[in-house]
């Protein structure tokens, strides 16, 4: 029986939209699809290029000695606010800091000395000082996995048009997993079905059905959470700031995201950390993966800590505790100040998209139904093309997907050879990464010369 009651004139115009749409920005959500495939064992991959862990709790172990010093030699104006958390290599990273204007990008930014610590000794590995968060290589362990983060994000074009072009693209794997949806009339029967062989464009077409059969709902979920993390900062959040909070983003920040206080600038003793985070363990069962102090030494100060998610649940705990008399103040929802659906729903955004949240076997799935999704964009584009392969514009973007379909994985490759030809020769890895990258793009065009479009 057929899935829906359209009519066959509609069904033709929405297949007709639908593989337009593809035509148009197909391309460019395969490059997204793969790429985020790969990430989806992105801390694997940065712990691995970075040469394996160095610790695997990096915030216990007297982490109050280790971070103290460090924040109490700073001036009083770094201790607006304080972040302790650990690289995906293990090193413990200490970033006391307040918020500056950044004039080159024309607003205001976290500006402060970004300690790199050995977790176990304490000893200060490096020390960098400035808007740390515009330059990676202090802060990050591994280029090649912040190459494919940027890649996969923004498809290295400027901000903020690199996130809305990926937000874009989101909207239109939702829309492919709709009109998908619709225009496959026996779902369950196409689930399980069978090649036939003997035709060439059939069986091609019959393993894009296959597979974009399994992926539909995959599609829907992955551009709806990849279009909120693409639209929160470049249209939400810009648009609430200015509608509710008249322009003031700290403000909006604050309200959102921060709990409530009391302001009391009189100076006073931070709570030991340890005894902290040691409370926060045993009321979650679960460790502590970034601590964030504010106004360290007053008596207003504030102490968030972010955990795994426990047992049974899909998103990140987060607890909220005095700086100065180390009170337990309550657990912390991911947005606003009450528990909402909103913030539950925010919460399961990053578990949803990345697949992380059963450990191996769920990033497992995510990676098969990824690549099935990348199969079924450049698929669904060589059996566009086939239909119109009589003309000269259609053979020439044939050779565009040919090209794009063989040459994103060369690149990619070669970009990870060249980023560990860097590590080893001691040369900016953040250079010949992306550089390397450049390079597999010219034996990946090979394929469309000599294949041409089919």
């Amino acid at each position: 029986m057929p899935m829906t009651t359209f009519t066959g004139s509609q069904i033709k115009r929405l297949t007709a939209v639908h593989g337009w749409s593809g035509v148009v920005l197909g391309l460019l959500l395969y490059a997204v699809v793969f790429t985020g495939t790969m990430l989806v064992f992105h801390h694997e991959i940065a712990a691995m290029s970075a040469g394996g862990l160095t610790s695997d709790s990096p915030l216990s172990g007297n982490l109050d000695a280790k971070a103290r010093p460090l924040v109490e030699r700073m001036s009083k104006g770094y201790h607006e606010r304080v972040f302790i958390f650990a690289d995906d290599r293990g090193d413990l990273l200490v970033f006391p800091h307040a918020r500056a204007f950044n004039p080159d990008e024309g607003h205001m930014d976290s500006y402060g000395a970004m300690f790199r610590l050995d977790p176990v000794s304490g000893e200060t590995l490096a020390r960098h000082d400035g808007f740390v968060f515009r330059t990676p290589a202090w802060f990050k362990v591994s280029a090649l996995e912040r190459f494919l983060y940027e890649l996969h994000e923004r498809l290295y074009v400027p901000d903020p048009w690199g996130l809305i072009l990926t937000g874009m693209l989101g909207l239109l794997a939702m829309f492919a997993g709709l009109s998908g949806l619709i225009i496959h009339r026996h779902l369950i029967r196409d689930l399980f079905i069978a090649e036939r062989r003997n035709e060439r464009l059939f069986s091609f077409r019959d393993r894009h059905v296959l597979a974009g059969t399994w992926a539909l709902p995959f599609a829907f979920l992955l551009g709806f959470t990849g279009a909120y993390f693409s639209f929160t900062g470049t249209v939400i959040f810009p648009l609430l700031t200015e509608v509710a909070f008249g322009g003031d983003r700290d403000k909006m920040i604050a309200t959102m995201f921060e709990p409530k206080i009391s302001p009391d600038a009189s100076p006073t003793a931070m709570v030991d950390i340890d005894a902290v985070i040691a409370d926060a363990t045993k009321r979650v069962g679960m460790p502590a993966r970034f601590i964030l102090v504010d106004r360290w030494g007053r008596a207003d100060a504030r102490i968030r800590m972010f955990h795994e998610p426990p047992a049974g649940d899909m998103s990140t705990t987060r607890t909220v505790y005095d700086g100065a008399s180390g009170t337990f103040l309550g657990f912390r929802p991911n947005a606003g100040n009450i528990p909402s659906v909103g913030g539950t729903l925010r919460g399961l955004m990053n578990p949803l998209h990345f697949g992380d949240f059963a450990g191996v076997l769920s990033k497992s799935v995510w990676v098969g139904l990824g690549l099935a999704m990348a199969f079924v964009v450049i698929s669904g584009l060589r059996l566009w093309v086939r239909r119109r392969e009589d003309e000269l514009l259609w053979q020439r973007f044939g050779r565009a997907v040919t090209v794009v379909g063989y040459g994103l994985p060369v690149a990619m490759l070669a970009c990870a050879y060249a980023y560990f030809f860097a590590l080893g020769a001691s040369v900016d890895e953040f250079y010949w990464t992306p550089a390397g990258f450049l390079l597999g793009l010219i034996p990946g065009v090979l394929p469309g010369l000599v294949l041409g479009g089919g």
